[in-house]
């Protein structure tokens, strides 16, 4: 018997007779070969979601505050959402649905939307949960913002619309501190609009169009950030909120001024595309790609970056650590929709996700099965088992995965090079761990694509499977 490796993430290439690999809420994880170990990878499933509050309208944004605490904007509404799973309302915002971004000082948290509005709250400086009042930005200096930054106690913002960014005085502490007309600043290696900005270490990335700046603070008088020079990453940025930073890299779906739009990740001063051909040639189907978001989480060492596409529903992770990818969806209805998570935090040692349709908060939890009690829907297509031209009869595939809770696994395959898949024959996993499901006599193919499907609700854990096959003379 021969064993198929599935060696990693998800790559549907543009013909499906090269690759279909579809790999939906599983991620790949890689075994140390000096372990000495038969597998390459593992494949677990994605976090399921436990229900921690419900909110009742979008949770547009999650935010972790330098106190500790976690803030969701869901609706309109701005909400302290607390250890113990209770909220309190702080305030509210303009009305809306969209992405927003939040950042605080340590003196007050601000909170943009892409308007021209902003607002403010005060935070306790005591360690305790005494957040102030939500109050709109009233100065005439502030013109809104898709996204905020802060460094050294200043707020940064983009201008929309515009080549400029701007900053607020260093500790700003609300209407009380007011902006500097002169603390702004024009993006001057290429005059395409900034959309977007991050602070990355001690560096601000200032996100144009087509091109991206670094700056840094210079502690200059007249205005105290001056831009690194020499240095210019050659690529813009699509969506203002597909920004998210995580340990020390900033990930974005942008474009260069030469191509078509691509997933970079920035680290240092220095930046590179991550997303694979498959991954590109997905992205640039969608469409507009300016209401993309992105959020980042870390969760057993995987460090993941998620991007939504949402007039397409889909929704691509990718893992920093492995450099893979995989897909994640919801399932309703038998059908897959829109991945529930908007947003991503980690606050009180756990990870939270933010509903993007029901309001809910939730507990992203690795030993979750269900997605509060709904199910998940999760396949993997194995990569093609082409002869040399010649037909083999397929006597027997034997499943490597683990068992212990009597799951039923859908097993079909495509022998038409991945372009379709026939009716699946449904493999009951066990209830005991020494238990190799199979599957006998299953006809002759010169390429053939076998795929795993399964929405039971358990844990367990996919290393390949073993494939008995026999060539015939033609």
């Amino acid at each position: 018997m021969t064993r198929i490796n599935l060696s990693g993430g998800s790559y549907q290439a543009q013909s499906a007779a090269a690759s279909a690999q579809r790999c939906l809420n599983l991620y790949p994880e890689p075994l140390p070969q000096a372990a000495g170990e038969p597998a390459q990878f593992v494949h677990y499933p994605t976090p399921g979601l436990n229900l921690w509050c419900n909110l009742f309208q979008t949770v547009r944004y999650l935010y972790v505050t330098s106190q500790g605490h976690l803030i969701a904007v869901s609706g309109q509404t701005v909400n302290l959402v607390k250890a113990d799973g209770t909220t309190s309302l702080l305030g509210r915002v303009q009305s809306g649905s969209g992405p927003c971004r939040m950042q605080d000082n340590g003196l007050v948290c601000v909170v943009v939307d892409g308007s021209a509005n902003g607002w403010y709250f005060t935070v306790p400086t005591d360690g305790g949960d005494g957040y102030g009042k939500v109050t709109e930005i009233s100065d005439p200096a502030f013109y809104g913002a898709n996204t905020v930054a802060v460094l050294d106690t200043f707020f940064i913002f983009d201008d929309p619309q515009t080549n400029h960014w701007y900053v607020s005085p260093a500790n700003y502490a609300g209407n009380s501190t007011p902006f500097d007309r002169l603390y702004i600043a024009s993006k001057t290696s290429y005059p395409d609009n900034v959309v977007g900005v991050t602070v990355l270490g001690q560096t601000i990335w200032i996100f144009g169009t087509q091109t991206t700046e670094l700056w840094y603070n210079s502690g200059a008088a007249d205005f105290p950030f001056q831009r690194i020079p020499s240095i210019m990453a050659d690529q813009g940025c699509e969506a203002p909120y597909s920004i998210a930073t995580n340990y020390g890299q900033v990930f974005w779906v942008g474009r260069d001024r030469s191509g078509h739009a691509r997933v970079y990740m920035g680290e240092a001063n220095e930046t590179k595309p991550v997303s694979t051909f498959a991954i590109e040639q997905a992205l640039n189907g969608y469409g507009d790609l300016s209401g993309a978001t992105g959020y980042t989480y870390q969760q057993d060492g995987h460090q993941f970056y998620v991007v939504t596409i949402p007039n397409t529903n889909k929704t691509w992770v990718f893992d920093a650590v492995t450099g893979l990818w995989h897909e994640r969806c919801s399932y309703e209805n038998g059908q897959e929709v829109r991945y529930r998570p908007n947003c991503f935090a980690a606050a009180y040692g756990k990870v939270f996700a933010g509903d993007y349709w029901y309001g809910r908060v939730y507990e992203v939890r690795a030993d979750a099965v269900t997605e509060n009690g709904a199910p998940i829907k999760r396949q993997r297509a194995f990569p093609h088992l082409l002869t040399d031209g010649r037909r083999a009869i397929h006597r027997k595939f034997m499943l490597d995965m683990q068992n212990g809770a009597g799951q039923t696994v859908l097993v079909d395959w495509s022998d038409d090079r991945g372009a379709t898949f026939g009716m699946p024959q449904a493999l009951q996993l066990g209830t005991s761990g020494n238990v190799w499901p199979t599957l006998w006599r299953l006809g002759m193919a010169r390429d053939r694509v076998y795929r795993l499907t399964w929405i039971d609700s358990a844990a367990t854990a996919l290393m390949g499977a073993f494939l008995d096959a026999d060539m015939v003379s033609s």
